[in-house]
């Protein structure tokens, strides 16, 4: 495996700065808690709406600093809010029980039946072994491979974790049958890396089961007063998260040129990694079968009336029926799941303190006000808001601690803009849970490509910024035009 100077001496750094981030996390989340409830209430906050930002200041730095598991965080949430007086646990709890959080728990269970079956790993060589091994055809199956697979495995991780091993052993072969120095950086390997990561991120924005904070995007539209359903996201979100993807690919081949296209024995080992696996199993049939029914019922809920979340469930049913299922309960009781319900509901939660406390609301005209765009045409609004809300996340790592801050303040300054809630909140979620590619800490799948050695800190910025720069004008565009002649506004 190839190593770098920049790479390696990063290492012990990023421990350090993890190992004191990590200590100073409790603490620094008590002062700051206590200083925003302490500090004088400012014009046109109510004291309930203070209590709701301090409590929203705790949860960001929480989530910044991680001293305990996200998880956790979500757990303390709910104490803590019956303390301040900012609900009761019911009120509390019900933000745990949303149909868009359900939908997500169910993709993950019909997602455990890919994975035992192995159906979306036979799917991924069969992929890249239909459309050939050149260097380039290579990273454009990845990247076809990332859209496919954003339809079966609801998590970014998942998919980064079923196609990373496939790319790490193409990379070493290409390495082996070229002469290159030692320690060489080769563009093919950080290409391909790359692509496999972005492109992965990129197609979540389509899909509304590919990543969690869709459907917490969702939920909080729907408290604003409109419902999108998961065929509403695929017509809004799909074109362009497709069209992303497919520039990111490119964008991506030409900023890393490839030192050549030819990759001696790739078809060979795809196509006797296909072959161990020998033919398609009747399980893996049945998953297929289970898989495009639920595809059907969700295309279809237009005429059949059905709710995704039911339609998901009944497939999800099947694949534990006795003679017929392929899963057990063991399979799907694991940690994911769990880990989806906890945080999507413990932001839900503290956003809708934030709004109905009128903490939201206040922020938002702070904002909206500072930036000068009383009176800006709906373009300029969406584009400055989509720009601040994609390059804010230099400082994050993960995007649901994202989408909790920001959400709640964008509908609010939605309202102030007379715009539609899903104008400004639709964009925006898309843009947080698609192109968190910034630097490599953003999402787990960065720093699984990052943890391989082939990559420095540098590479993710280069081009990052350059995609999320014109994946902020792509959905500005998106929201002006065609999503409101499609009536979304």
């Amino acid at each position: 495996m190839s190593t770098n100077a920049n790479v390696v001496k990063s290492e012990p750094q990023k421990a350090g700065f993890d190992y004191w981030r990590k200590r100073a996390g409790i603490p620094l989340t008590i002062i700051i808690f206590t200083a925003v409830l302490m500090m004088p209430t400012p014009v046109g906050l109510t004291l309930a709406g203070k209590k709701a930002l301090a409590l929203l200041a705790a949860l960001v730095t929480l989530y910044l600093t991680e001293p305990v598991e996200l998880t956790v965080v979500s757990l303390m949430i709910l104490p803590t809010a019956v303390f301040l007086g900012l609900g009761s646990t019911k009120v509390v709890l019900e933000n745990f029980a949303t149909s868009s959080i359900f939908l997500l728990v169910g993709a993950t269970m019909m997602a455990a039946a890919m994975e035992k079956t192995r159906l979306a790993e036979r799917f991924t060589y069969w992929l890249l072994s239909t459309i050939g091994c050149s260097a380039r055809n290579i990273s454009l199956g990845v990247t076809l491979a990332n859209v496919a697979l954003a339809f079966m495995v609801p998590s970014t991780t998942a998919r980064t974790a079923i196609l990373l091993p496939i790319c790490l052993s193409i990379i070493h072969m290409y390495e082996k049958t070229g002469e290159y120095q030692k320690g060489q950086r080769l563009n093919f390997a950080i290409s391909l890396l790359l692509t496999l990561a972005f492109t992965n991120s990129t197609i979540s924005a389509g899909v509304l089961t590919a990543t969690v904070p869709n459907p917490i995007t969702v939920d909080f539209i729907a408290k604003a007063g409109t419902v999108i359903t998961y065929m509403d996201w695929l017509m809004y979100g799909f074109p362009p998260a497709i069209v992303m993807t497919l520039f990111s690919w490119w964008y991506l081949r030409k900023v890393f040129k490839p030192e050549r296209e030819e990759i001696p024995g790739g078809k060979e080992l795809i196509t006797q990694k296909l072959n161990d696996m020998g033919a398609m199993t009747s399980p893996e049939w049945r998953t297929l079968f289970v898989f495009l029914l639920v595809v059907a019922l969700w295309a279809t809920g237009g005429i059949t009336k059905m709710d995704t979340t039911v339609a998901c469930y009944l497939g999800v049913s099947l694949l534990f029926l006795p003679k017929f299922g392929v899963i057990k309960w063991k399979d799907t009781n694991r940690d994911s799941a769990y880990h989806i319900l906890m945080m999507s509901g413990g932001a839900l939660a503290v956003g809708e303190f934030l709004m109905k406390t009128g903490a939201a609301k206040w922020l938002a005209n702070s904002v909206f006000h500072s930036l000068g765009l009383a009176g800006a045409s709906s373009l300029v609004v969406i584009g400055a808001v989509l720009f601040i809300v994609q390059f804010s996340r230099i400082g994050f790592f993960g995007t649901t601690g994202l989408t909790v801050l920001f959400m709640p303040v964008l509908i609010a300054l939605a309202a102030t803009a007379n715009l539609p809630a899903a104008a400004v909140a639709l964009p925006a979620g898309m843009l947080i849970g698609g192109f968190p590619f910034l630097m490599f800490y953003n999402t787990i799948s960065n720093i699984l490509i990052f943890g391989t050695g082939y990559l420095t800190v540098g590479d993710f910025p280069k081009v990052g910024g350059v995609l999320c720069l014109v994946g902020v004008i792509v959905y500005t565009i998106c929201a002006t035009t065609y999503w409101r002649w499609l009536g979304l506004f």
